[in-house]
């Protein structure tokens, strides 16, 4: 008889050091975030002299690679194919990687330097474009590579161990802990910037992301010895290995993922909903953190460190709030609803601080508070709800492919909106952000559509979104 290793304790464990990983993955992806105010500001400031344009370049750039030369996608079917220790360790190692690119720009290339590039996608890409910028774009590139496999991979790790239990607790909680990478990135990153340097929080940034590399490493022994005890007894009859053997064997040919798997994620019209679903309310949310700063600093005369903690609300609401709307749709349902509501919630909040109906610090921070609760809703209960639309054989694709095309809109959205600054900022300096959130807002009013749509397909499809999670 086979010993189980699945116990409470070792799912527990295992998502301990599967969200820590994680969580500095996110540390770095924002810690640059708050101090794009101080970027721009000229190097006798102790700035760096770079455009909104150049910056939204670099905010985007974390999705350009995985974009143009597919490596999010590839990185799918290399976890289908090669497994999750092999994926996880290339993964948390170009995060490391990119971040050492990052750290070498900002402090060995001097901010003057211009290089001129040929593709501007259509002049959204300024041209010439500092070198400091271009290595540092190439830097974040590589490592949104790195974490965007590695966030596939997380998944699936969770998913194997809490599937059929309280697999929505269990991605709130990993959630949980990314948002605390963000939020401790935008609330800490200009206090060490401003006593450190500029370059000081990327560097803590990468230190971090060698704990994860090693924290990973951990995962991968403690994975090996769980193997280890679930292997059949010596004990054990001839005839019964020879029949379990065999069994194992068809379930491994069960589990193979082939081309036609392939074909058949594409044809599932919940997958695609979901995935539309993604990129529209991520492209709402995740950019306008880029700038939710600037915004505070432009629109209510806040301080920089000032803006970084009121923005940091939005993060740090939802540590407590994942994993309790995950703990809430694996014991009541209604996943399709709860996704409803976290877009309309982000769509309204959008709308307030594009008209100026704000006027006061204390609205702001109730809207950062609510934005939280918008980023707590929808991925509570959009990633649990994948395995529900797509088979476990086929996850690491599914999620690929809905990674890929969120990074669309995490490339182009940043771009677009360090444009649209640029045109909008007058001579000394002041930025208009009504029409950069009217983009935010259009994202928004995108997302409550799909969710929409996605509740009407779960009916007439019968996926189970509005079933609860917990099967016993």
């Amino acid at each position: 008889m086979q010993k189980s290793v699945n116990t409470p304790a070792r799912r527990w464990t295992v998502l301990f050091i599967a969200a820590t990983v994680m969580m500095m993955g996110y540390v770095f992806w924002d810690i640059v975030s708050p101090l794009s105010t101080t970027l721009k500001a000229s190097p006798t400031e102790g700035g760096m002299g770079w455009t909104a344009a150049e910056y939204g370049f670099y905010a985007g750039s974390y999705s350009i690679i995985n974009i143009f030369l597919l490596t999010v996608f590839f990185g799918g079917i290399i976890l289908d194919k090669c497994g999750i220790s092999f994926t996880g360790l290339l993964a948390t190692g170009m995060m490391l990687g990119g971040t050492m690119v990052n750290y070498f720009a900002v402090t060995e290339i001097p901010c003057d330097t211009y290089t001129n590039i040929g593709f501007t996608l259509f002049g959204l890409i300024p041209s010439p474009i500092k070198t400091q910028v271009l290595v540092a774009a190439l830097g974040f590139g590589i490592f949104g590579v790195g974490c965007d496999i590695t966030g596939i991979t997380i998944s699936k790790i969770v998913t194997n161990w809490f599937k059929g239990r309280v697999l929505a607790t269990a991605m709130g909680i990993q959630m949980a802990m990314a948002r605390l990478g963000t939020a401790s990135a935008i609330s800490l990153s200009p206090v060490i910037a401003n006593a450190y340097g500029l370059s000081a929080p990327i560097l803590v940034g990468a230190i971090l992301l060698l704990m994860g590399f090693v924290f990973f490493i951990v995962y991968i022994l403690l994975d090996k010895r769980f193997d280890r005890e679930q292997r059949p007894s010596v004990e054990t009859s001839k005839l019964s290995e020879y029949s379990e053997s065999s069994e194992n064997s068809a379930s491994k040919d069960d589990d193979k993922f082939t081309f036609h798997d392939f074909l058949t994620v594409l044809r599932n019209p919940g997958f695609w909903l979901i995935a539309l679903l993604c990129v529209a309310f991520y492209s709402s949310l995740r950019p306008f953190l880029k700038f939710a700063t600037d915004v505070l600093v432009n629109k209510y005369g806040m301080d920089k460190e000032t803006a970084g903690w009121v923005t940091s609300i939005l993060p740090y609401g939802t540590i407590v709030l994942t994993p309790l709307f995950g703990a809430l749709y694996d014991r009541l349902g209604r996943g399709s609803l709860l996704m409803l509501i976290g877009c309309v919630i982000v769509t309204l909040c959008h709308v307030c601080l594009s008209l100026p109906l704000i006027q006061h610090s204390w609205m702001v921070m109730v809207i950062m508070a609510l934005y939280g609760v918008s980023f707590s809703l929808v991925p509570s209960a959009m990633w649990p709800s994948v395995p529900k639309i797509v088979p476990l054989k086929q996850l690491g694709t599914a999620y690929s492919i809905i990674y890929y095309v969120q990074n669309l809109g995490l490339f182009l959205v940043p771009i677009l909106v360090g444009n649209i600054i640029d045109a909008h900022t007058d001579t000394i300096g002041h930025v208009d952000y009504t029409l950069p959130m009217v983009v935010f807002v259009l994202f928004g009013v995108a997302a409550i559509v799909l969710s929409l749509l996605l509740m009407v397909s779960d009916k007439r499809h019968h996926y189970g979104l509005w079933e609860r999670n917990i099967k016993n």
